[in-house]
């Protein structure tokens, strides 16, 4: 008996530090370093005014860590995480019908009133099937990032997924309609995960590219459907740099179940006030079972249990669930909100997205920042009354006014309580020269796949 329970307590230990080591991947090859400006090496990762992050390739990354970070030349060094989307499996057993979230009266008033601008959306994600029907009139020019090329194909399609929730076409009969279907938006896919065993999952090194590659190239939103659990200064620096340039970062709040005020989740948890961490409701007006909460961390709720949108290859996936698709639908909210009032700073359509959300008692209390789930409606008629020309230098107003934007190639140096009313057509030193050798710069497309 004593041999069964210590054997039972052995595979107890393995899995739960199996587990620990899973929720802390990263490349045991590559670390990412940040030069202090002072340094020579600094001033030649400089891009503009920036001093940005490098990935470096070395023999073992936890040896090098230990080294670094007792260097005066070097600011910060940190691992280079395996970043995961946040799904889950399309049959998720959950049934029923979405209460209400103002869409409908949402699209009256964008279809009486007009919208003003193009808004411009980067999905970095998996990529896209930029030919499927619903999606083909969206998309402009994108990077893929694990390849090193400009065709940024979804071979997961987790990214089709995301874009078809923010902006399929409406009104055409078939399908499903996107939160956005009836404005000016573009979608910029910025690929950085791709298909590994079973997993949609990528780089920190590759996202942090993609973040800034976003911000050069003029976008209005960023839309981040995915998320890990250790906290990454490079980031956090990318994020920020979005930030001065008045880019919302809407992000998921994570699949665990877990409040997040008390374990770390990010990017969500990052306290940057362009950063909008979404979470997931099901049809019944109550947090999802596996959404993550935190009356700190996490902001709004949407929906994201049993949605319909599009995949790869043309066709539907007709029940998807997570806080990524939830992250999907705020985004395209925020994208209505944009379009009308193209002035407003990115402090003041956050603010018209926070304080205009749906409360329900049942879960307000331990779930979130704002209490509630998101809007359409009443977001868009909060916006109407916040002030459009006060602006400072924390409260910088959204990227570009154009009614349309031309895109610079990745060659030339850019570096759910609710009812979802869409379907069927209703709508990543001197101990260099020892140790390691540069691999790529984050601010520009890496030449090789990291494995």
């Amino acid at each position: 008996m004593r041999k069964t329970r210590a054997a039972l307590l052995g595979i107890l230990a393995l899995s739960l530090w199996s587990s620990l080591l899973q929720a802390t991947e990263y490349s045991p090859n590559e670390v990412i370093v940040k030069f202090r400006a002072s340094h020579p090496h600094a001033a030649a990762m400089m891009t503009g005014a920036d001093n940005r992050p490098l990935v470096i390739a070395v023999d073992d990354s936890d040896r090098t860590l230990d080294a670094f970070k007792s260097s005066e030349d070097i600011e910060y060094v940190e691992p280079n995480y395996v970043i995961e989307a946040e799904t889950l499996p399309d049959d998720w057993p959950y049934d029923g019908q979405w209460m209400d979230v103002g869409l409908e009266k949402a699209w009256g008033m964008i279809a009486e009133q007009g919208s003003r601008k193009q808004v411009i959306i980067a999905v970095i994600d998996s990529g896209v099937d930029s030919s499927h029907p619903e999606l083909q009139h969206l998309i402009v020019p994108g990077y893929d990032f694990t390849e090193n090329d400009s065709v940024p194909q979804d071979d997961t399609g987790h990214g089709t997924k995301v874009c078809g929730i923010i902006g399929a076409r409406g009104n055409n009969g078939v399908g499903t309609a996107g939160v956005a279907w009836n404005i000016d938006i573009a979608i910029m896919p910025l690929k950085f995960m791709k298909h590994d065993n079973g997993k949609t999952t990528g780089s920190l090194s590759d996202a942090v590219k993609a973040v800034y590659y976003a911000a050069d190239n003029g976008v209005d939103i960023i839309n981040a459907s995915w998320g890990f659990s250790s906290y990454s200064r490079a980031l956090e620096e990318a994020i920020e740099d979005a930030r001065s340039r008045g880019i919302l970062f809407i992000t998921s709040a994570g699949n665990s179940g877990q409040n997040n005020d008390e374990e770390e989740h990010y990017p969500s948890n990052y306290a940057s006030d362009n950063v909008i961490a979404v979470t997931a409701m099901h049809a019944y007006g109550g947090l999802a079972d596996f959404a993550n909460y935190g009356i700190e961390t996490v902001h709004c709720a949407a929906p994201g249990v049993g949605l319909v949108t599009t995949i790869p290859g043309g066709g539907y996936a007709m029940w998807v669930s997570g806080t990524s698709f939830a992250t999907s639908f705020v985004t395209g909210v925020a994208s209505l909100v944009i379009s009308r009032s193209p002035e407003l700073s990115y402090r003041s359509v956050r603010e018209s997205l926070l304080t205009t959300t749906v409360l329900d008692g049942r879960y307000s209390q331990r779930l979130l920042e704002s209490g509630g789930c998101i809007d359409a409606h009443a977001a868009l008629l909060t916006e109407e009354t916040l002030d459009k020309t006060s602006k400072t230098v924390s409260d910088v107003p959204l990227t570009g006014t154009s009614e349309s934007v031309s895109l610079p190639s990745a060659e030339s140096g850019g570096s759910g309580g609710c009812m979802v009313s869409s379907v069927k057509g209703s709508g990543s030193s001197v101990v260099l020269i020892v140790c390691m050798v540069v691999v790529v710069l984050l601010q520009v497309p890496r030449q090789k796949n990291l494995e």
